[in-house]
């Protein structure tokens, strides 16, 4: 997963998905981030309470990331990459 605002990969690996940086809320003690699929879609088989996270998209802010090219308050997008060498 490459995390750092990108939707492409490096030459020579192949684009498994793209989407956005996400996590629990951020008062949390978070479980860390996933790359969640721009083209994600809810699962409605189950209503039980799993204690599972809920994800919230994961903002850019210029006191700890460089703006630019970061904007302050902006989505961060991520995509995941393979390579089989």
């Amino acid at each position: 997963m490459i995390p750092n605002n990108r939707t492409s990969c490096y030459n020579g690996w192949t684009k498994e998905y793209q989407g956005y940086l996400m996590g629990e809320y951020h008062a949390y003690q978070g479980k860390g981030y996933v790359c969640m699929d721009k083209n994600a879609e809810a699962l409605h088989t189950s209503y039980a309470n799993l204690k599972g996270a809920l994800f919230y998209n994961v903002e850019g802010r210029c006191c700890t990331l460089k703006c630019p090219p970061y904007i302050e308050g902006a989505e961060l997008a991520s995509v995941v990459c393979s390579n089989s060498t």
